[in-house]
């Protein structure tokens, strides 16, 4: 009896236990992204001087091969708000999209012609893309400095399953994926969100 009462008393304790859990999870797996990204800007910065790639940690299997730049728009207006920049990581595996988005490899390299294709998590640096819309523009920079400029044609929800965004042939473009919805609380999503861009007919970086 006592028992049973103590189980009534303190049987939300589990629970509480477990959304702490997965909340420190949670704050643990941004911090470790967000911090990356002090170190793989490091690398950059000595690709852009010497133009070769640079681990950020000497442990890394990877090297970042671009910066993706992406203006936060205001409501109602081309006005930019500010820029968010983010290093590109090569190889779209678990391990490297921990630490930021990722060029998949099965698509165009960086500059090369046909569909450049660029992963990252929805819960860090991906988040942003919810807030992405037709007509803006993207910027990446490749290893040797220049800007590429790139204007968003499209944001479309598709299953997994969908392949045609993942084809490297075809024009010229850039492909921004994420899972989706933004706001799911578990993995596994079945679902991705989808930004296609085209390459601006300027391929000067406005301000």
């Amino acid at each position: 009896m006592a028992l049973s009462r103590a189980m009534r008393r303190y049987g939300w304790l589990p629970v509480l236990l477990f959304g702490v859990i997965l909340f420190g999870r949670g704050v643990y797996m941004q911090a470790k992204a967000h911090f990356a990204q002090f170190l793989i800007q490091a690398a950059w910065q000595q690709t852009l001087r010497d133009q070769r790639p640079h681990k950020p940690w000497h442990w890394a299997d990877t090297y970042p091969v671009a910066k993706l730049s992406v203006p936060l728009m205001s409501a109602g207006t081309d006005a930019v708000i500010r820029v968010k920049d983010m290093y590109v990581l090569a190889g779209a595996s678990g391990r490297n999209l921990a630490f930021g988005p990722a060029l998949v490899l099965s698509g165009a390299r960086v500059g090369e012609a046909g569909n450049t294709i660029i992963a990252g998590h929805r819960d860090t640096h991906f988040g942003i893309l919810q807030e992405v819309r037709q007509g803006q523009p993207l910027w990446l920079q490749t290893a040797d400095g220049r800007e590429l400029a790139y204007s968003v044609v499209s944001t479309r929800v598709v299953h997994e399953s969908d392949g045609r965004f993942m084809a490297r042939d075809g024009e010229d473009r850039l492909t921004l994926i994420t899972c989706y919805p933004f706001d799911a609380l578990t993995g596994g999503a079945e679902l991705r969100f989808i930004v296609e861009a085209v390459p601006r007919i300027s391929s000067l970086r406005e301000p």
